[in-house]
């Protein structure tokens, strides 16, 4: 009898603990799917904007390049040096490389425009 009463508890025991995996198992498994459903609304909404965002960032990329343009030689040269000046001490002292990329970011745009006014003053000499 002793016999029988353990083995029906140990019995219910495996049980409980099968139905407490498989209660937990769904859980997961809904907030799994309530995540894939923010992601994919998430993921929709970024789609609709992105032609906006991308139009945005061309005015902007084109109205700084007009500003750079009309900077003189000297001031170019200047924002260039401070530039690069920052990124070196960001990486020194040992900060986030997306941060070092950009500060380096305004320098590549000045001496890209410094280059392209070089190349220009020589194929007019």
């Amino acid at each position: 009898m002793a016999e029988t009463k353990s083995q029906s508890t140990k019995s219910s025991t495996a049980t409980a603990e099968r139905n407490g995996t498989s209660k937990s198992s769904a859980g997961i498994l809904a907030g799994a799917q309530d995540v894939a459903d923010t992601v994919r609304s998430t993921a929709e909404k970024a789609a609709e904007r992105w032609p906006e965002v991308a139009a945005g960032a061309q005015t902007a990329a084109r109205d700084t390049q007009k500003a750079l343009e009309r900077l003189p030689n000297q001031g170019l040269v200047i924002g260039t040096s401070f530039s690069l000046g920052l990124a070196v001490g960001l990486f020194m002292s040992g900060v986030n490389r997306l941060l070092v990329l950009l500060a380096l970011a305004p320098a590549a745009a000045m001496a890209a425009t410094l280059f392209s006014r070089e190349e220009e003053n020589a194929s007019e000499a």
